[in-house]
């Protein structure tokens, strides 16, 4: 039996070793993106995906809590252990302690080499040869001009519920059914773009999970991107753009941003390439918010009725359920997203607008 035990103890050395393929893929940009992003993750993702990705409910979700459940019963067992046994308390007490790294070396060690490694993949930017640097504010109001330009014209063409506000074409299901069509139509242009399986998910928990600030959850574990059905429907097609994105094998959550952005404007429907452009445009009118409330005023002034109607759904939204628990969740998603390379933390979500500025200057150059 002890010796049983402890070869089921060396899997605790998957921690360490976790954390050095970590560091060293994190030194070697290049090499990560080409050995296991472009090949490694792909098959992964395309093994997983073609088998979860077909069931209509998120795997995920429902293991979570059968796992929460085993976890606190297991909690349960070892405390009436060393109620019961006091002789045999420090025992019971080491086998516990082992037994709890055991667990988290192996979620850890299975995180990164499911998906982790992309964090340390080459930067999107590179890959698309688009020039990310500083821009001033004179190309961040023409950007955020353009973008303005583009999305009062596309909400003329979609469809509002009764309160006036845009919801996708056959509502949230057909909205799911019709997400990888921006991918397939961003692949003639990147290559392998469009490796991206099943369909985003609903998560079944959104009433609760509303309460912290998660909009979407990319499980790394089973390959699925989630959506949380209670945000506000002008931005659930842009979010569940943003978890696809996390699927195609790009983790930095700025660089899921913009693909989802660059997915849904080259989405054959109208209203996908509203919702990828007003996500766009909320961003940058942020950053030009940022900098002078007179010149975000003068936008403002500019946007059409319907997509004032959009934005002000989208506060209303974060006015509900703002609180602790929110709070709490935000800081703990900072910690999460710092700890995985991305030092910007939260803020990291809103340098997508980064990327959209040298998508704007290459094209601009090209003359398009």
């Amino acid at each position: 039996m002890k010796k049983g035990l402890s070869k089921k103890y060396l899997l605790i050395l998957l921690l360490p070793l976790g954390y050095i393929l970590n560091a060293l893929s994190r030194g070697n940009s290049s090499m990560t993106e080409k050995v296991y992003s472009s090949g490694i993750y792909r098959g992964i993702s395309w093994l997983m995906g073609n088998i979860l990705g077909r069931l209509p409910f998120s795997v995920a979700e429902l293991l979570l809590p059968v796992l929460a459940l085993g976890l606190v019963y297991c909690l349960v067992l070892w405390v009436i252990k060393l109620i019961r046994h006091k002789g045999k308390r420090w025992s019971i007490f080491g086998a516990g302690v082992l037994n709890i790294l055991l667990a988290v070396s192996l979620l850890y060690f299975s995180f990164v080499v499911l998906w982790g490694l992309n964090y340390n993949r080459e930067s999107l930017g590179n890959i698309l040869g688009l020039e990310v640097r500083p821009s001033s504010f004179e190309e961040l109001v023409e950007v955020t001009e353009d973008l303005l330009a583009k999305t009062n014209s596309l909400r003329e063409k979609v469809v509002e519920n009764e309160a006036g506000v845009m919801v996708p074409f056959g509502g949230a299901k057909g909205a799911f059914s019709r997400a990888r069509k921006g991918y397939v139509a961003a692949a003639q242009y990147i290559p392998g773009f469009d490796s991206v399986y099943g369909r985003p998910k609903p998560l079944l928990f959104s009433s609760a999970i509303a309460y912290t600030n998660i909009w979407g959850i990319y499980s790394p574990f089973t390959a699925e991107p989630n959506v949380n059905m209670k945000i506000p429907t002008p931005m659930l097609i842009s979010t569940m753009m943003h978890e696809f994105a996390h699927q195609l094998g790009f983790a930095r959550e700025d660089e899921a941003n913009y693909i989802a952005y660059l997915t849904c404007i080259l989405h054959p429907d109208d209203d996908f390439r509203y919702s990828g452009y007003l996500s766009a445009l909320n961003y940058s009118m942020n950053a030009v918010y940022s900098q002078s409330r007179e010149v975000w005023q003068e936008l403002y002034d500019q946007m059409s009725d319907g997509i004032k109607r959009d934005l002000a759904e989208n506060a209303k939204y974060h006015a509900k359920y703002d609180g602790p628990v929110r709070e709490a969740f935000s800081k703990s998603n900072d910690a999460y997203l710092k700890a995985n390379n991305q030092t910007d933390g939260e803020r990291s979500y809103g340098r997508m607008i980064d990327l959209v500025l040298a998508q704007y200057r290459y094209e601009k150059a090209k003359g398009r």
